[in-house]
């Protein structure tokens, strides 16, 4: 079950990632931030009011606990860093490397008060499969831009942080007050970064579904919520990943794009390395339970 909700949720998020591009590009990044987090906001709370349930803690909730909403905009602020410097292909790249490196280093040591899980659940073949996935998404424009390269990374990072404070936050309030938190916590971070950066905006005409994104990104934290203290990390990295490479390459072919084979091989050996450690795990186990009988 959390498997496939993992898979949805790398769907969720391709589409949303789809729709608040097409904002961004309209009314600039950090403008399309601020109405993201505005629209969620929104959302999470409507969605409340309409449960008739009032919020409350199950445990104490920390500070630190309420901060994945900021986190979070320091991923759109590293990317859009990156992104007159280095192809977005690159920065994909980058962002995945290092969200799969920094999951597996807390499913090994238990940081952020994550169980820890030893090595976790992925063999060193899957592992490497998946890796070679993500490397093959890299281009030539990464060469020599290290500072940009880094920033990318630094996203990928950020990544994993948010969704893991998130989810110590939902085990303590729930998914749906969660998101709302997160919201919230990073509308003042965008208002900021709009006044302080001048953008240019291309303008256009309104399109409502461009509005959405703010409504899926309540979806994906929520999903997020439940899954990660499910789930060891790593694994909650790729398969999202998974289910987000497949849904852009659909997307791309609904609206006529060329078929991009480089993205599709890298989407199979993503998807090869998850299946050949799941495969792994399940000999293991069935192993061990053999040795106890």
């Amino acid at each position: 079950m959390f498997n496939m909700l993992a898979l949805a949720t790398g769907v969720i998020l391709a589409v949303m990632i789809q729709i608040n591009g097409a904002l961004s590009g309209q009314y600039g990044s950090y403008h399309a931030a601020l109405y993201i987090h505005i629209v969620g906001a929104c959302g999470a709370a409507l969605l409340l009011l309409l449960r008739h349930k009032p919020i409350r803690a199950k445990s104490k909730v920390s500070l630190w606990m309420c901060t994945g909403g900021m986190i979070g905009v320091a991923t759109t602020v590293f990317n859009n860093l990156a992104f007159s410097h280095i192809s977005l292909t690159s920065i994909v790249a980058l962002e995945l490397f290092a969200e799969l490196a920094f999951s597996c280093l807390i499913d090994a040591f238990g940081w952020l008060g994550m169980q820890r899980r030893g090595k976790g659940d992925m063999s060193i073949i899957g592992m490497l499969l998946s890796a070679a996935g993500i490397a093959l998404l890299l281009d030539s424009s990464a060469a020599g831009a290290w500072v940009y390269v880094l920033m990318s990374m630094g996203a990928g990072v950020t990544v994993v942080l948010s969704r893991t404070v998130n989810a110590h936050l939902f085990e303590r309030i729930g998914a749906l007050p969660g998101s709302l938190v997160n919201h919230l916590a990073g509308m003042p971070i965008c208002l900021l970064l709009m006044l302080l950066i001048p953008e240019t905006a291309a303008g256009g005409d309104f399109r409502l579904w461009m509005w959405c994104g703010g409504l899926l990104g309540v979806a994906t934290v929520a999903c997020y919520n439940v899954i990660v203290p499910k789930l060891p990390a790593s694994r909650v990295t790729l398969l999202s990943l998974c289910g987000q490479l497949f849904c852009g390459i659909t997307l791309d072919l609904a609206v006529g794009n060329a078929f991009e084979l480089r993205q599709f091989g890298a989407a199979l050996l993503v998807a090869a390395g998850i299946v050949i450690s799941q495969l792994t795990k399940l000999y293991r186990e069935k192993k061990a339970s053999k040795q106890i009988k």
